[in-house]
């Protein structure tokens, strides 16, 4: 089983993008915007709800309601 290095912070960028640090030290760009298709996540594409992102419990969550995987943002992502 694959071990993953635990989502430490999250910062939203412009274009629905996401930097995120983990706690190997690595930084990784995620782009979002084709996960706002999918109508759990619909209203995230109002940019000022997109940017109220955090790190919850090693994931990143909204304060909509929205949560998302650690795993697929860090397989997902492009190293910075």
């Amino acid at each position: 089983m694959k071990t993953y290095p635990q989502l430490q912070s999250v910062t939203p960028l412009d274009d629905y993008r996401l930097m995120l640090v983990f706690g190997n030290g690595e930084h990784r760009m995620y782009d979002f915007k084709p996960n706002l298709d999918h109508k759990f996540y619909r209203e995230l594409s109002d940019i000022k709800l997109f940017r109220r992102v955090s790190v919850v419990d090693g994931e990143i969550a909204w304060v909509t309601g929205q949560d998302f995987c650690p795993h697929t943002l860090y397989d997902d992502s492009i190293p910075q």
